[in-house]
């Protein structure tokens, strides 16, 4: 029988909103596993002790991680969604005759109280802590890696940084001297030009980027073996991976306590300072160089140079020398060459030499200051041990970029300075901590069976390295 549905009033209700969050809801199981109080002793010094009564911290907090946890990228469009969602309301601790506090709220509080503390850096290591405690981060192996946050800012933004009088009249002098008969084109580089909108963004280095000519911001994140991320930095987008890689590995260490003892980068680690420096603090550095000389078909490899230690030369496959000729001092390193009329009458010219380029030369080397480590350390990318690390490290850290730009909007900034990106990306990395510590959880795996199956499968691989099988456990 047909029949429309009527909406009833009632005077009262029977009415409570966690009986309709359902047992195995994410926010829940958040709820139930993390208690977010601490937040008040970090916040205490922020607020005053007279005037009204402020919307409670814990409370903005969690609204910010609903936003980041499902990818609103709004806060006014937040508001709305918590003021509809039941399991918003109830996480936030707020009834369904209660006001959600207004975006403006939000946007205010984290600006004027937040944004100058060290708020958001402090939960995120409050939240990897109670991913150490429950045993899911070994803190061993450190896997580091890279991308670009594009700038909440246009080309179109950039203005010329105004020129120094000194400056001008010297330009001005060269100019009187020649005549221009055409105007040259105008360059973008930060060294000439600065964005009106935000300052703090900068052009990213194209020789090392795929990414659309752009200003940026560049995230730079550590990630444990097991998945958890252990840190995220955000600089401008023209500063290099490597320059800020040995302060956050070591704050790394002293904050968290990790046993830190590998560590496994791509070639933008892989120069001689941190090739050094890791060595003097004991680390194992998994990473290859990033001036390497790359093999080309039909020519001899590096390895089949023959360097001899007490004459301080190379000695090529047909046995002639190369000597030391000239010193890269910003590269740190020595250019080895032989002479063009023995390698022109070598019978093995056309393997060493490219001759198909209109001048060709004689064969050259170069070899660093500390060549020595940086060979005893490449004496590993053939081992099981390497290959694995490097594969984990490349389905971690790409995994976990394509994650936040794809389901949490690390793609592009939502804010514009330095200290307002850290915070996206703060949140951005606690929210995936988060949605990966409740997966563990909810999986009710052994922690302490679960780290030593790892251990032992690697351990026993790399023992076993040399044979053609890999062993599972």
């Amino acid at each position: 029988m047909l029949k429309k549905k009527i909406p009833e009033e009632q005077f009262l209700y029977n009415f409570k909103i966690e009986d309709h969050i359902p047992n195995d809801h994410f926010l829940r199981l958040v709820k139930t596993n993390i208690n977010f109080d601490f937040i008040y002793k970090k916040v205490e010094h922020l607020y005053s002790h007279t005037g009204q009564p402020a919307v409670d911290p814990v409370v903005l907090i969690k609204m910010l991680l609903i936003g980041y946890f499902y990818n609103i990228k709004s806060e006014r469009q937040l508001v709305k969604e918590i003021q509809v969602n039941l399991a918003y309301r109830w996480f936030i601790n707020y009834g369904m005759d209660e006001k959600i506090p207004d975006h403006s709220t939000i946007s205010q509080t984290r600006r004027r109280k937040f944004k100058d503390s060290k708020l958001f850096e402090e939960i995120f290591d409050e939240i990897l802590r109670k991913c150490i405690e429950k045993g899911y981060v070994n803190g061993e192996t450190i896997l580091t890696d890279s991308t670009f946050i594009k700038a909440n800012a246009s080309i179109g933004s950039l203005k010329e940084i105004p020129k120094k009088i000194e400056e001008y009249l010297e330009e001005l002098e060269k100019n009187t001297e020649k005549v221009i008969k055409k105007k040259p084109e105008k360059k973008l580089s930060n060294q000439t030009h600065i964005s009106k909108t935000d300052p703090e963004s900068k052009l990213a280095d194209k020789r090392s980027s795929n990414f659309p000519l752009g200003l940026y911001y560049h995230e730079h994140r550590s990630i444990d073996l097991s998945g958890y991320i252990t840190d995220v930095y955000v600089t401008p987008g023209n500063v290099k991976e490597h320059e800020p890689y040995l302060q956050r590995i070591m704050r790394q260490k002293l904050v968290y306590q990790l046993p830190i003892k590998n560590l496994v980068g791509d070639r933008a680690y892989g120069i001689p300072e941190i090739y050094k420096k890791t060595s003097e603090l004991g680390f194992n550095l998994f990473a290859s160089p990033k001036y390497e000389g790359r093999k080309k078909e039909g020519f001899f490899e590096r390895k089949e140079f023959k360097y001899l230690k007490d004459q301080d030369v190379y000695q090529c496959p047909a046995g002639e020398i190369l000597k030391k000729k000239t010193y890269e001092a910003h590269r740190t390193r020595w250019t080895y060459s032989g002479k063009w009329k023995t390698c022109r009458a070598c019978e093995k010219r056309n393997d060493c030499i490219d001759t198909r380029g209109k001048i060709p030369r004689p064969k050259t080397f170069v070899r660093n200051d500390i060549q020595d480590l940086i060979d005893e350390i490449l004496q590993k990318k053939d081992s099981f041990e390497w290959k694995y690390y490097m594969n984990r490290r490349r389905v971690l850290c790409e995994g976990s970029y394509g994650d936040a730009k794809a389901n949490h909007g690390l793609g592009k900034a939502k804010f514009r300075g330095l200290k307002s990106v850290q915070e996206q990306s703060l949140m951005t990395a606690i929210a995936q901590n988060i949605k990966k510590l409740i997966k563990d959880l909810k999986g009710k795996t052994s922690l302490s069976l679960k780290n030593l199956k790892n251990i032992v499968e690697i351990q026993l691989n790399i023992f076993f390295s040399g044979f053609c099988f890999e062993l599972k456990v």
